[in-house]
């Protein structure tokens, strides 16, 4: 990286607990007024990462997806206003952080801050400040929030802000649903064992309920079908692995639609779109208990079309507090 730009008048506050660098060049943090703690190893520096990180050439997960990764621009240098905190963005901090980003000379200001509804432009900071970036030449970026697809569920819908959301790519880890009628559907997983033995037909069970080890009996060598919600994907995975369950099939509510995830799941595993998990569960209702189904794995694959297209982001925001602003992840995935 070289030093930072002549223009740029930041600097890593002492409050902070951040060294500047070639990369890092200014840290500063408000929470009721200047000069806290900015050191972040969790949602500070995803959002980064996403926004500027260096190229990395040996990521992966779980052997999957092997390639190089970065930002959005891997050469820009990062200033960080640290405005979110354990009770929230509070409206005063998010405004100074602003302010503070114009004055020290800054290119972009990317917000990744939001809350679960669309307020009025008089009642959103991110809107004030982005208009004050925008009149000094300061491109105006910010998250379009965690929630959706619901009426009224995007942040920061100025049209003086470039608001982002979360899109897929063309890329899938595959993890392929057969059921015992011959039908396949394309799901996702991270994780790809090849101990599973495909060519097994597995019984399947419906109707648990997939977040109460509990209610799961007589489900040992059996495919469980799951519907999301309550508790994440790979926890259900570990309470039906616990169980003796084979594996595990997760089905989109209607919300969630066509986006997948390939979760690092500690068994065989695989998300369907609602519209492959209606074919399912009429698989299911027509057989009845001779039905039967396999996952198979394979692996990386590409050209996965239609991309990029909007991602769902229902799961995972309903059962939290609800906040005026709160850091959000919304972006190019």
């Amino acid at each position: 990286m070289p030093p930072p730009p002549a223009k740029f008048k930041g600097s890593c506050r002492p409050f902070s607990k951040v060294t500047c660098n070639n990369k890092i060049i200014g840290a500063r943090g408000f929470h009721y007024g200047p000069d806290t703690a900015v050191d972040d190893a969790g949602h500070g520096t995803h959002v980064a990462g996403i926004a500027a990180g260096n190229f990395y050439d040996r990521a992966e997960v779980l052997g999957m997806a092997a390639g190089t990764a970065s930002g959005m621009a891997p050469r820009a240098h990062l200033s960080i206003y640290k405005v979110c905190y354990s009770d929230g963005c509070q409206e005063s901090d998010v405004l100074s952080g602003i302010d503070r980003a114009i004055k020290d000379g800054v290119d972009i200001v990317q917000m990744s801050l939001g809350g679960d509804s669309t307020p009025r432009f008089n009642d959103d900071p991110i809107v004030h400040g982005s208009l004050s970036a925008l009149r000094r030449g300061i491109s105006a970026v910010a998250s379009a929030g965690n929630n959706g697809p619901d009426h009224l569920t995007l942040s920061h819908d100025a049209p003086w802000v470039l608001t982002v959301g979360a899109s897929s790519t063309d890329r899938r880890i595959r993890a392929t649903v057969k059921l015992g009628n011959g039908m396949e559907l394309d799901g996702e997983s991270a994780y790809q064992p090849t101990s599973f033995d495909s060519s097994v037909m597995l019984p399947i069970v419906y109707g648990l309920f997939c977040n109460d080890s509990s209610k799961m009996n007589q489900i040992s060598g059996k495919i469980v079908l799951c519907e999301l919600g309550d508790i994440k994907n790979i926890e259900k995975g570990k309470l039906i692995l616990q169980a003796q369950g084979a594996a595990m099939i997760l089905m989109n509510p209607v919300p969630r639609g066509y986006t997948t995830s390939s979760d690092a799941h500690v068994l065989p595993a695989s998300s369907l779109s609602y519209y492959d998990s209606i074919k399912v569960i009429r698989y299911y209702t027509t057989v009845g208990a001779s039905a039967t189904a396999t996952i198979v794995f394979k692996g990386t694959v590409f050209n996965s079309r239609p991309s990029p297209a909007v991602a769902s982001f229902l799961q995972g925001t309903r059962n939290q507090k609800r906040r005026h602003s709160r850091p959000t992840s919304s972006h190019p995935a």
